[in-house]
């Protein structure tokens, strides 16, 4: 009696140790990639890795950058959420979010085994919710925008000795207006292979000659 519940604690033990093993295997995070795209350039795209290529390879009919160069590359720690922030030109920065869930292999679906569901957003920092706040936020702009107006006006017409109290508050308006108009670039969903590099979107900028494109490579928790 003594002998069998011996084995059954072994082998309750072996099977907790394969259960948390297997989680560890499991366990993954993202490589989140930001390149800008550019329609008129002629340079051959720059430092762009062999898996990035690939994946713009993939899609290159539906993209209409001819050169690429990647501006930052993060990797973004978390099994079904992860969070990151990016910079793009001129210090502009950009909010990460990841979701994804394992999809369950079953009799009908045995070829997703391993294969993702995920949902991406991009934003810029700052960015708005949902639609309703960006009504809000589009009136306050107009009212900052006249602030600085009066402010500007001001400014040209001011002592020297005053012009650095209203350069501070041109400054506050300016930032306070850049972060007002803060969009909301990608929210995407698809599904993915853990260690596969997918295009993830676009969004354009620079006047529409110029755009981020964004990849996603989901990495296992196995990868050195």
């Amino acid at each position: 009696m003594r002998k069998t519940r011996i084995m059954t604690a072994i082998a309750s033990l072996a099977l907790l140790c394969a259960t948390a093993a297997h989680a560890q295997t499991r366990q993954r995070g993202f490589s989140v990639i930001l390149l800008l795209g550019e329609t008129h350039s002629t340079a051959p795209s720059e430092e762009v890795p062999t898996a990035v290529r690939k994946a713009l390879a993939d899609v290159k009919d539906f993209l209409p950058y001819k050169s690429y160069r990647v501006l930052e590359t993060q990797l973004v720690l978390g099994a079904k959420t992860a969070t990151g922030r990016l910079k793009g030109l001129d210090d502009q920065e950009y909010d990460v979010d990841v979701n994804a869930d394992e999809i369950m292999p079953t009799p009908f679906n045995s070829k997703k085994e391993g294969m993702l569901n995920v949902v991406f957003h991009l934003r810029e920092v700052g960015a708005p919710d949902n639609a309703s706040e960006e009504f809000a936020r589009s009136m306050a702009v107009n009212g900052m925008a006249a602030q600085r107006a009066a402010a500007q006006a001001e400014m040209n017409n001011a002592p020297e000795g005053a012009k650095k109290g209203i350069r501070e508050e041109i400054a506050r308006l300016d930032k306070s207006i850049r972060m007002a108009k803060a969009r909301r670039l990608i929210d995407s969903r698809f599904e993915m292979a853990v260690g596969e590099t997918v295009v993830v979107g676009t969004s354009k900028i620079g006047g529409g000659d110029k755009g981020l494109v964004v990849l996603l490579t989901a990495i296992s928790g196995g990868a050195k």
